[in-house]
Formats: C-alpha cells, structure tokens, sequence
C-alpha cells in the first residue's frame, strides 16, 4: 500500500489518494509532537518517530530534599518505544531536562507516560501484559509482535507473575480451593544452564510451588 502522512492536530494521519483513511493519536500527557519522521529499526522495520518537546511541570522543579527550586542543568535526549500497529513500530523522540538544587540534589524530569524501570511507554508495556496474559502466545512470539527485546518482555512477565501469584514478589499466594489436578513442568532459567520447577492447578493455572532444580529434584522435596 502507498501512502502518505501528515500531521494533524496532534495526530499522524495516513492516507492514500489524498483521502485520510487512519488517523493515529501522537499526543501523550505532557508531550509537544512538532513533526513525525520515519526510521528504520535494526531488524528492519518501519519506525515512527514522533518528534517533539516534554513539558516541565511545577512539581519537577520543587526539590524534595530542601523544598527550593531546582534550576535547569543539561538535557539528555530520551527515545522510549511506543505502540506498534500493524507490521511498523513507533516511538517518541525528546529531550529530558537535569535538574539541580543549591543543596546539591539533583534529578531528572519527570516523564509521566513512560513504564518505570523499562525505556518503553506506558501504553507499550501494558499492551506487552495484555499480550502474554492471553497466554496464546510465548514470550519470542510478543517480543516479535511488540517488537521488544526478549529480556525485556522476560522483565514484564516475571512482575506480572509475581503480581498475580506472591506476595511482595516473594511468597506465593494460597489458591482459594483445593486443585482437582496438577500439572508440573522445568524451565531453564535467564543464563540457560540452570532450571526451576513449577506445579500448577491445570484448572486455573494457579502457581502452587516453585523451586530450583528440575522435576525429580523438586518432587522428592514434596514427597519428603
């Protein structure tokens, strides 16, 4: 398909034959698109890069440590990813302001739409969850789709995991009902040499143990 884009009142509209067909929000909270550019990725890929300015809010600039206000230090250009639609990926390309205090404090600005702890928006990472909460699909074939990392789709699995089955990311949730059948399966871990057991309900998929080592090791401890 040709096509062609323009920007429009905040929004990337595609069209052909000059008849706009799809229209794309490129607006995030806090974010000025200026102009939208085109990029190719590693693999290959079309990359939409919405291009533009992050506003700098009040609170930002109240230090949290002495309660002054904090003075612009330097800019650090910061690109994270953003939804994907169709085969072609986007991201959003601005500068983060420094800040720094009297006091000596300092910190970077905040950046309301991005996923914390990954280089990703908001958007992007939920959509990564809701992805892999299908359960249809493993995790090379979101990190395809997504156009993310493998780790990183790793990352997000594992938080979501421990969401649903731990407490505090640490002991595992008790299943409200006795499981009527149990299903137990090893996976190696992140460095490829070492495994962890899991037994789950089949039923409702509930994690009820895990454990290193692989499936005889980790039947002999329940046994025991």
């Amino acid at each position: 398909m040709n096509y062609t884009h323009t920007e429009s009142d905040g929004q990337l509209v595609f069209s052909e034959n000059r008849y706009p067909f799809l229209s794309i929000p490129s607006r995030l909270e806090g974010f000025n698109n200026s102009d939208t550019t085109v990029r190719r990725s590693v693999s290959g890929r079309e990359v939409f890069c919405f291009n533009g300015s992050l506003d700098l809010v009040e609170a930002d600039r109240r230090c949290p440590k002495c309660g002054g206000r904090m003075h612009i230090n330097g800019h650090r250009n910061l690109m994270p990813r953003h939804l994907c639609f169709g085969g072609s990926l986007s991201a959003v390309n601005f500068d983060r302001v420094h800040l720094v205090c009297r006091c000596g404090h300092s910190r970077m600005q905040t950046v309301p739409f991005k996923a914390e702890g990954h280089q990703i928006s908001v958007e992007l990472y939920q959509y990564t969850r809701d992805l892999l909460a299908l359960g249809t699909y493993t995790l090379k074939q979101v990190a395809e789709i997504t156009g993310l990392g493998k780790n990183t789709v790793k990352e997000i699995d594992l938080k979501r995991l421990k969401e649903l089955y731990t407490i505090d990311g640490a002991k595992l949730i008790r299943p409200e009902k006795p499981a009527r059948m149990l299903a137990i399966d090893e996976f190696k871990l992140h460095n490829g040499y070492r495994y962890a057991t899991h037994i789950i309900d089949v039923d409702t998929g509930h994690i009820l143990w895990i454990s290193h080592g692989k499936k005889k090791q980790v039947s002999h401890k329940i046994c025991d």
